[in-house]
């Protein structure tokens, strides 16, 4: 009798640990999460998109998009381990770099930054613009690029009178105001500024300058190379999407995920988009040149520092 017992609760222990082994073989694994920090601007537009339409799931990874409100904050979190990559530009990934903090450019984004001149000015060309004050934030990427716009059109980079003004919302109010004469301002600023009668004199895109990136931290490409692989391939569908359906039909995404103000529904231009490659490292160069120059990163720091392998 007790071998009878022994023998029905063996087969009955066999069966449950049978029907545990199919169950979990039936399971899909939990996709990876990529823990991204960003800052509102045109260039997170792809992003929200990959939210909104699911593209991050269908590719088997969860995008989780960690908005802050100051670049400071945002690599604060990357040194704490709390983001695996960011969305940043050349000369962000060289002080990262220098402050020891293995950043490397997986990725190239839209971010386009317009110089432009206040209602009151009286500037309407940069040729006007001599000894104008200019509100920056000092060595960094809108120092590089205001430097790189002047420098294509022939002037030096002491051609403006530069204002160090860190936040850009107070370099918006200063141009409004009438406290500066120029500033260089990305999106939702930018359209913000010119509703308000700005006059456009130029953008670091139109100049030739693509310095916006994603980047990823070694230690994420190290243990997730796969599902940055697969975030990329999403991203390059949000791009398809965003380049071909009328704005109309999510503008509300663009507006509530990359936030641009309610009040420009309506008035919201978008750039076409390109999908995911890396920069020209010649390009890439004269950024970590012009960093170095400044005391940034060493003058030792080549591209080839800077650019991330996904295999």
């Amino acid at each position: 009798m007790k071998k009878t017992i022994l023998k029905r609760a063996a087969a009955l222990l066999l069966a449950a640990l049978a029907a545990a082994g199919l169950a979990a073989c039936g399971r899909q694994p939990e996709p990876d999460t990529l823990r991204i920090g960003v800052m509102y601007s045109s260039d997170i537009i792809p992003l929200a998109v990959m939210k909104d339409q699911k593209l991050d799931e269908k590719q088997g990874v969860v995008l989780d998009m960690q908005v802050f409100s100051s670049a400071k904050d945002r690599d604060a979190a990357l040194q704490a381990g709390e983001l695996d990559g960011v969305f940043t530009d050349f000369i962000g990934v060289c002080i990262y770099q220098n402050a020891g903090l293995d950043v490397k450019i997986t990725g190239m984004t839209d971010g386009d930054y317009l110089l432009l001149a206040g209602p009151d000015s009286g500037v309407t060309t940069l040729a006007d613009a001599a000894g104008k004050s200019i509100a920056i934030s000092e060595n960094t990427l809108i120092e590089y690029a205001l430097d790189y716009i002047l420098m294509q059109e022939g002037y030096g980079a002491d051609y403006l009178k530069k204002e160090v003004v860190p936040r850009i919302p107070d370099r918006l109010e200063m141009l409004r105001s009438g406290e500066v004469d120029l500033c260089l301002l990305p999106e939702p600023f930018a359209t913000l500024a010119l509703t308000d009668g700005a006059v456009e004199l130029g953008s670091v895109n139109t100049a030739g300058l693509y310095p916006a990136v994603s980047a990823f931290t070694q230690s994420a490409i190290d243990g997730k190379a796969g599902a940055i692989r697969k975030y990329y391939a999403a991203y390059d569908e949000a791009v398809d999407y965003v380049n071909n359906t009328p704005l109309s039909e999510y503008e509300q995404v663009v507006i509530a995920g990359a936030g641009f103000p309610e009040e420009l529904a309506g008035r919201i231009e978008l750039p076409v988009f390109r999908k995911n490659a890396l920069p020209d490292a010649a390009v890439l160069s004269d950024a970590v040149a012009w960093a170095s120059d400044k005391g940034l990163c060493p003058a030792s720091l080549t591209p080839a520092d800077l650019l991330g392998d996904l295999g």
